[in-house]
């Protein structure tokens, strides 16, 4: 531990340059909240991707870690065949079918404002209406290849059976772009995410919702780009939720402590850490996700809950000796060594998550550690300072009354305005029932605080007491038994795409319903056929061999239908002779082949094959399109590629996986999937070595990490029980549960070893700590869980879930420091602090004034 005379000179040091240290401090603070003005709140596609792990030393960068091959397919393939960003559009009627000219001029519409909406990767914008979409038709013996539309848009019915006529005789278009049924059609675009805008895209498809929709026609709007930005509406309401979050902890520090420097301390703490946590956030090149605002706002009041535990000390120690600077030199003095375990515990213990490979996690663990260590500021160094300049509890201020007046009247006045706005936010957000009860919860809390305080403490301190403590223990074994019997069934991945993150009636997962129901699949998979040469794609071996492929990729579990440039040559092959169906196969001569592909570019117009071939005819694609979308089944569908291509595929091709929607998500589960328990080790690891840094016992290492763990294995339990996804948006978020779980054992153990070196003895010091430090622990839980509880009420399912789930962890841990840890505590009765009393005893008198 630190010695306590390093402690006394460095708290000394503070007190006698309070000035210069505050402006150093004011200058730092005006720094980060110039830089905090440039975050943006916005996800970042290339982000969520998994890539190379770099770093530039000396103007030299050097990689250890490759990326993820898939992402590696993805970016060398997506700028010839497409982004895997994809947008959908349906168009359905309601009654009738689509072969009518007002619905086919509304899906023009609809396909000529995708066009021209901001990011769209042009060439990838597909529908009946499109240009590129082509019908394939025999008349006076030759070969015509025409858009669906041909000749133009249908203005008559006579236009409109026209087109129903070139959809029917085309393979390839029902089921994929016309519903089976007729009664729907969809327009796809896909965007480069580099490029996305988010609110450009929100309010050009409502204008296009607006301009479409009537009494006969309804427009369903899908796909990855459309799910970040209905998640990108809900940004308002993280100000609301902020908003009534510290309301709801203004209320509760005013209710512990009964005075404004209670209030506005440990709330100034809190948003002092925030400012310079979001100033680090541009440096790092770090955009704030949606996804993972809930973070923040629960690493605010990390700063909140050891500020409290600060200022319950120092309240505690001026009680009992009466002057201000000596109180805070001693109750600092023995706060300052929890307090740094705790805080390089929180801060080491969540920088591990950023071995994961994918930047926003690496960026989200970074940041999110810069967080947790600016506490070091705002509490650690700034608080002596900030008690040692204000009136102490209970004392009669020094300044003129009028003065003191002015100074209550203005914070009466604020706390006024911002009581009513948090009350009109909170009616908004919980609605009126809910505001009532939690009103009523807080009037009884303000009414008997006290008394439940006392008796949360004394159930706390019966728990551990006589054979009780036996039960405690016995517990604890049965909870690390029973709770990975589900914990570890915890599945990686989104079972659908909005699933996870919004809730079942939001209108994209009934549009994505929707596209399951009435097409053939909603998520692709290409696979990338590579001939090895120019041309290959006119030789017989390789369209044969790709033709085998996409067959076989039909009977993978959940697959719809499999589309490749196979249908465009068997179909000419076909027209060829007249429309007999026994021609329908790829031609046995190269010549044949090259034959067709000429007629059919002749025919049609430049780029109508962009999405099958590559220009130089090398490379062509398997797209197979799903109905599911859980990891198993994105996973057994690119193994299903796998074991056949391995198995046929000769030297004349070689299949590349994996491209599309599923190749991108296979690549970002599988690194979420294999960083994760490597990630909860290295967190546990940096949280007991911390440990071990402070205490120097194993002994003291093992009983603090008994509730750390049980509280990640119970998280897992509860995941897997709520049917809460692990993800590339969650991981953070768990892992950052789990590394700042530690606090409240820390406080409450060295609160144990202080009263145990006051001579104590071993249960009373426990007691002693409990009744003291356990007060202050139970307070800064309710803290902790008032900052995350209120995402419960959130309307993206997302946040509402995981504000839940660290609320639960905070519970988790609060039962583990303040219950567990005593009990274990008396049961193993470690003989370290039996060799620090007797080492104690041994010290001379100068020994100890040195400390």
């Amino acid at each position: 531990m630190i010695p306590k005379r390093w402690i006394e000179v460095y708290l000394r040091f503070l007190l006698r340059n309070r000035l210069a240290v505050g402006i150093a401090i004011s200058l730092m603070t005006v720094f980060f909240a110039y830089e905090a003005t440039k975050v943006k709140i916005v996800p970042q596609f290339l982000d969520f991707y998994p890539g190379p792990s770099t770093v530039r030393l000396f103007g030299h960068e050097y990689t250890w870690r490759k990326g993820h091959p898939y992402i590696t397919i993805y970016n060398t393939f997506r700028r010839m065949f497409g982004s895997a960003n994809v947008l959908t559009v349906i168009l359905e009627v309601k009654q009738g079918d689509i072969y009518n000219p007002t619905t086919l001029q509304k899906l023009d519409l609809i396909t000529k404002r995708l066009v021209e909406t901001k990011g769209v990767v042009p060439y990838q914008v597909l529908s009946i209406a499109h240009p590129r979409m082509k019908s394939i038709s025999t008349y006076g013996g030759a070969i015509q290849v025409r858009e669906v539309f041909f000749p133009g848009v249908p203005q008559t019915q006579e236009d409109a059976e026209r087109v129903k006529f070139a959809v029917y005789s085309t393979k390839g278009i029902r089921g994929l772009y016309v519903s089976q049924d007729d009664t729907a059609a969809l327009v796809n675009a896909g965007f480069w995410e580099e490029d996305l805008d988010f609110n450009a895209l929100y309010d050009r498809m409502m204008e296009l919702e607006h301009d479409v929709e009537d009494a006969n026609h309804t427009v369903y709007i899908t796909g990855f780009p459309w799910l970040y930005t209905a998640i990108q509406r809900y940004v308002p309401e993280v100000g609301e939720v902020f908003l009534v979050t510290v309301a709801a902890l203004a209320f509760l520090l005013w209710n512990y402590f009964r005075t404004w420097t209670g209030i506005w301390v440990p709330i100034f703490s809190g948003l002092l850490s925030s400012v310079w946590a979001l100033g680090m956030g541009p440096l790092l090149g770090l955009n704030l996700d949606p996804l993972v605002l809930v973070v923040p706002i629960f690493l605010s009041a990390r700063a909140l809950s050891h500020s409290v535990q600060s200022m319950d000390r120092y309240h505690e120690e001026y009680h009992r000796l009466g002057d201000k600077h000596a109180a805070i030199v001693e109750s600092y003095s023995h706060l300052f060594p929890p307090a740094i375990a705790s805080v390089l515990a929180d801060g080491i213990g969540i920088l591990p998550v950023a071995i994961a490979p994918i930047p926003l996690i690496q960026k989200v663990a970074v940041f999110s550690s810069f967080w947790i260590i600016s506490i070091f500021v705002s509490v650690v160094t700034l608080h002596p300072i900030i008690l040692s300049v204000i009136t102490p509890p209970g004392a009669q201020s020094e300044r003129p009354a009028a003065f003191r007046w002015l100074g209550r009247g203005v914070l009466a006045l604020g706390g006024g305005l911002f009581t009513l706005a948090a009350l009109h936010i909170t009616v908004t957000l919980l609605g009126p029932v809910k505001l009532v009860a939690m009103l009523a919860i807080a009037a009884l809390l303000f009414v008997f605080h006290e008394r439940i305080y006392r008796g949360v403490t004394a159930a706390v301190i019966a728990a551990s007491a006589g054979r009780r403590r036996w039960a405690v223990a016995l517990l604890s074994i049965v909870l690390y038994v029973v709770c990975p019997i589900w914990g570890w069934r915890l599945k990686v991945g989104d079972m659908t795409p909005g699933a996870a993150l919004l809730f079942a009636d939001h209108p994209y997962n009934v549009a994505y319903a929707r596209l399951n129901d009435k097409f053939l699949g909603a998520s692709q998979l290409v696979v990338i056929a590579d001939t090895g040469k120019d041309d290959g794609m006119k030789d017989v071996a390789p369209l044969t061999t790709m033709e085998e492929f996409a067959d076989h990729m039909e009977t993978a579990p959940g697959a719809g239908v499999s589309v490749t440039v196979i249908d465009i040559v068997k179909q000419l092959a076909r027209l060829f002779h007249e429309g007999e169906p026994k021609w329908g196969f790829v031609p046995d001569r190269p010549k044949y082949i090259a034959e067709l592909f000429y007629q059919f570019t002749q025919s049609g117009q430049a780029g109508d094959l962009d999405r099958f071939l590559s220009p130089d005819m090398r490379y062509g694609t398997v797209i197979t399109l799903f109905h599911g979308y859980s990891h198993d089944i994105i996973m057994e569908a690119i193994e299903t590629g796998k074991r056949w291509a391995a198995e046929h595929a000769d030297g004349d091709v070689q299949f590349l996986f994996a491209g599309g929607l599923f190749g991108v998500l296979a690549a970002v589960n599988s690194a979420v999937e294999d960083s994760y328990w490597t990630t909860l080790a290295l967190v546990m690891l940096a949280v007991a070595a911390c440990l071990y840094l402070t205490y120097g016992s194993l002994v003291a290492v093992a009983i603090l990490m008994i509730p750390v763990v049980l509280s990640q294995l119970a998280a897992e339990c509860f995941m897997y029980l709520w049917r809460i996804d692990l993800n590339v948006n969650s991981l953070p978020i768990a892992a950052a549960g789990a590394g700042v779980g530690v606090d409240y054992g820390i406080y409450h153990f060295s609160r144990m070893i202080d009263a145990f070196d006051e001579g104590r003895g071993l249960d009373e010091a426990v007691d002693y700590a409990t009744a003291t430090t356990g007060k202050a622990i139970i307070f800064t839980a309710t803290t902790m869980v008032a900052s995350t509880i209120f995402w419960w009420f959130s309307h993206l399912k997302f946040q509402a879930e995981m504000g839940f789930l660290l609320a639960l962890l905070m519970v988790f841990n609060t039962f583990g420091g303040l219950v567990i840890v005593p009990a274990w505590m008396k049961i193993i009765r470690p003989r370290f602090l039996l060799r620090r009393r007797a080492e104690a005893a041994a010290r001379t008198p100068a020994q100890l004034a040195v400390g």
